[in-house]
């Protein structure tokens, strides 16, 4: 197969193909087909012998609330979240694929965790319980902090013996560690936290060769 002959890159946007909207959610950030941090690594990917060294930092009693300690602090990121689109011309002749973009700029903030630390849903955004936010000093912005559409068609031709393929695909930043809380002396929580923020997300369109 000839590697890649066009990507066409559109930034912050949400495709529609075929009247079905499809957009990536930070929500679902686990489930993405690839992340790549500049450094470090996701909280999923910590070993125990990790976890071990990590949590020596926080094993501390106290009277009361939590003990954390950051292992990766807004690593920068990207990633793949899904393929939403493909299609192969098996022909000779081009054919024109007619794809409606909606354009949306938006930033989301979501959340995972590991061992007992709990979180809770607050409306429709899902949170740590006990105020963990704060105790990190980590400014996330968990809505919407801007929203802007706009919807236009664009005319895409294939080349015969081409694939056409659309993934969604973005940067971000990760913020990850290990935490304990304590109540009344007591260990009450124990576990890892992660933060996922997508910064920018765009779809790719890709055009490929194949013998």
């Amino acid at each position: 197969m000839k590697k890649l002959v066009i990507i066409i890159m559109i930034l912050l946007m949400s495709f529609t193909l075929n009247n079905h909207k499809a957009l990536a959610l930070a929500e679902d950030y686990n489930s993405f087909s690839e992340i790549t941090m500049s450094s470090g690594k996701l909280l999923a990917n910590f070993t125990k012998a990790e976890y071990d060294s990590y949590y020596k930092k926080v094993d501390k009693n106290r009277f009361w609330g939590w003990n954390t300690y950051i292992v990766n602090k807004n690593v920068p990121c990207t990633y793949i979240a899904r393929t939403i689109y493909e299609t192969a011309n098996e022909s000779k002749e081009p054919i024109s694929y007619e794809i409606t973009v909606t354009t949306e700029t938006e930033t989301k903030t979501s959340i995972s965790a590991t061992g007992s630390i709990g979180y809770e849903m607050k409306g429709e955004v899902k949170k740590f319980k006990h105020d963990l936010d704060s105790k990190i000093s980590l400014d996330y912005k968990y809505q919407n902090m801007e929203s802007k559409k706009r919807t236009e068609k664009l005319k895409i031709p294939v080349e015969g013996k081409t694939r056409l393929l659309v993934t969604i695909t973005g940067t971000g930043v990760i913020t990850n560690g290990v935490a304990t809380y304590y109540t009344f002396w007591c260990l009450n929580q124990r576990g890892g936290f992660e933060y996922f923020t997508i910064t920018n997300e765009f779809q790719k369109i890709e055009k490929v060769l194949y013998d």
